[in-house]
Order: structure tokens, then C-alpha cells, then sequence
């Protein structure tokens, strides 16, 4: 190995090198990465071809409950928190993104075996904070409800139109304002998957 690298312990969940932090991997889940430095991204397509395999790779998956007390399972995005916010992000990039969400979702949703109790699909994504945003299968209705809402309280505008997205047939998109007094820019909750 180079000078530059080293064997770091996995024995806590997350650590410190360089100036990322890494979230220690979890069974075949790619790791989470936090960039605490502002130093560009680079080869920004082999990361979005990452992204778009991890996508993929939920083609024919089904998860059920593990156990009755369960009420949902998800995968956070599994991108550098700088390629899809921050200054350095670029709304193409942010758009594939959660446009992989979306094909990680379909593909939950096309496997589904709804015979085995509630299970819906839906991307929770957090709009501009992206790092955030994550697919969720969800085994209890009233669980899912407190996430999507009645209704889309950002209506007209969805994050569907500003991104181009294609969205499955059977999702719909309900969004909602959180912003919160410190916060330097609107933040926005957007729920988009199947119906409840």
C-alpha cells in the first residue's frame, strides 16, 4: 500500500480518516461518507455509476417483516454528502440522484408480495439537503401516513417537475415545508412512493 494509506479498526460504527468520516459498512450496504473538507469531488461519474448499480441491484429484492414489531426498513442515499448538497452540488447530479431512489423504489414495488401484510415502498427525500434522503419500505400504514400526509402541502409545485424526474406510475408526491427558524434556506420533505 502507499504512504497515504493505512488499515483503520472497524470496531466502532463510524471513524475518522483523512478528512472524511466513514460509516462502517453493514452486511452489502456501500458505505455512507461525509466530506468535512470543502476540496472538490472527483470523478464525479464513477460515483453516480456506483450509485446507479446500488439502484440496480434491488431488481427482484423483497423484504418482509423480520419480526411484528417492525414498522418499516430503509437504505440512506450512499453518495458523498458533497456530490448532492452543498456548494460544490449541481442540480444534474442532485436530479440522478434521486432519480435512483426512484429506480431502487420501483424495483422494491415490483417484487412486492403483498400477501405477506401491509408493505408500502417510498423515497423520503429531503429537498435541499439530499445526504439525508433515503428509500423506505414501510410495514405499518399509520406509520407511513405520519410520513406522506393527507395531502401535498407544496402544491403546485413538485420536486418531480423541477427535477425532471420519472417517476413510477403508481407513486404520487406529497411534499411539505420544514423549515425551521436557523435554517439558511427553505427545507422541504418530499414523500414519493405508493399509495397508503
Amino acid at each position: 500500500m502507499g504512504s497515504g494509506w493505512r488499515v483503520l479498526p472497524l470496531t466502532s460504527s463510524f471513524h475518522k480518516y483523512k478528512n472524511s468520516l466513514v460509516i462502517k459498512s453493514h452486511k452489502d450496504i456501500p458505505l455512507r461518507r461525509l466530506f468535512l473538507s470543502n476540496k472538490k469531488v472527483r470523478n464525479i461519474p464513477r460515483h453516480l455509476r456506483s450509485l446507479e448499480h446500488w439502484a440496480a441491484s434491488f431488481s427482484g429484492e423483497f423484504h418482509p417483516r423480520s419480526d411484528d414489531q417492525e414498522r418499516y426498513t430503509h437504505w440512506k442515499i450512499p453518495v458523498l454528502n458533497n456530490l448532492v448538497q452543498g456548494p460544490q452540488a449541481r442540480i444534474e447530479v442532485q436530479a440522478f440522484c434521486v432519480q435512483q431512489l426512484l429506480e431502487a423504489a420501483a424495483h422494491l414495488s415490483r417484487a412486492a408480495d403483498r400477501s405477506q401484510g401491509y408493505y408500502r415502498i417510498a423515497c423520503l427525500v429531503v429537498w435541499p439537503w439530499l445526504h439525508q434522503s433515503e428509500v423506505t419500505v414501510f410495514y405499518d400504514r399509520e406509520y407511513y401516513l405520519s410520513f406522506l400526509g393527507q395531502h401535498n402541502s407544496l402544491a403546485p409545485i413538485h420536486l418531480s417537475d423541477r427535477l425532471a424526474l420519472n417517476v413510477p406510475e403508481q407513486f404520487i408526491e406529497h411534499g411539505h415545508d420544514v423549515t425551521q427558524d436557523d435554517d439558511e434556506v427553505d427545507v422541504q420533505w418530499w414523500c414519493i412512493g405508493e399509495h397508503a
